[in-house]
């Protein structure tokens, strides 16, 4: 049974949506609005929003990841904010550096930024471009050899097929993105207007649910099960570039608190099915040490 959605100020017209799954210091701000992904199975409540309320996909966390609190936004944050113009992406740890774009900011055992003006400079950055991404990561190799490194190579391919039997126009995007390239931008993230996200995500989630269902995950650690996210986060890169969007890229405040050395090695190494090919030496040894701001 769908539980009462949240009632805020129906007047606001930005929103930053922040993903969570576990107790964070957020950003205090009425800019932004934080959402617990998976609520209707993890059996604990942060006190904010939950995406197992309207019409929503909660219960399927476990292999959608983040995008169950994505899918809640598309169905019912037009309920709350109906005058919405503008929204974001973020995550619990994971925020835009809009405003101190390249000026490193410690993270280890630091709350967050203050992130001032944060609405100006949305509309400003926003004024003469249709996206706001992380400046893109690049590889040794192709994005196709890259996911087959880190993930299963069969839930790549299904991908590739429910691209060509249900919007086959994307096919040669599709291609380009993935097979010619070697640079994206992570995390799931960006800034759009609001007519961006209801139409990309229009186009999203029905591949993503057609894949769900070719896909078998019964062998699968915890990490890999999130693979509609992992293929999501790819995607995102396939629509902008087959939309010719002009894009303004930026850096992320990565937030950690985290300090065991031996630990975030262990992560880096069994997380991905190859975890030192994924990251190559160079990155493990950064994120060893420390990530501040994502400046790539």
């Amino acid at each position: 049974m769908s539980k009462k959605i949240l009632i805020e100020n129906k007047e606001a017209k930005i929103k930053i949506l922040i993903c969570c799954h576990k107790p964070w210091q957020l950003p205090k701000s009425d800019i932004f609005f934080p959402i617990q992904s998976g609520k209707a199975i993890s059996g604990i409540n942060l006190e904010m929003q939950g995406d197992d309320t309207g019409d929503n996909i909660s219960h399927k966390n476990v292999v959608f990841g983040e995008f169950t609190a994505w899918y809640w936004a598309w169905k019912n944050i037009k309920t709350i904010y109906p005058n919405i113009e503008y929204i974001g992406l973020a995550h619990y740890r994971r925020f835009f550096a809009l405003n101190e774009p390249y000026t490193m900011y410690p993270t280890i055992g630091t709350p967050v930024p203050k992130l001032k003006n944060y609405d100006k400079l949305i509309i400003k950055k926003l004024d003469n471009s249709d996206i706001i991404l992380l400046k893109p990561t690049s590889f040794v190799c192709n994005l196709k050899e890259h996911y087959i490194q880190s993930h299963h190579e069969s839930d790549y391919f299904h991908m590739k097929n429910c691209i060509h039997e249900l919007c086959p126009e994307y096919d040669e995007s599709f291609l380009q993105v993935f097979e010619n390239n070697n640079t994206l931008s992570l995390f799931c993230m960006f800034i759009s207007r609001y007519d961006f996200f209801n139409k990309y995500f229009e186009w999203l989630f029905p591949l993503l649910l057609e894949v769900e269902k070719r896909i078998n995950i019964s062998d699968y650690n915890m990490y890999q099960s999130r693979v509609l996210a992992f293929l999501a986060e790819r995607l995102l890169n396939v629509y902008v570039y087959h939309h010719k969007l002009k894009v303004v890229y930026e850096p992320v405040y990565l937030i950690k608190k985290e300090k065991n050395v031996l630990k975030r090695m262990i992560k880096l190494i069994l997380n991905g099915r190859h975890g030192i090919v994924r990251y190559g030496i160079k990155e493990i040894k950064k994120r060893i040490n420390g990530l501040e701001i994502v400046k790539k």
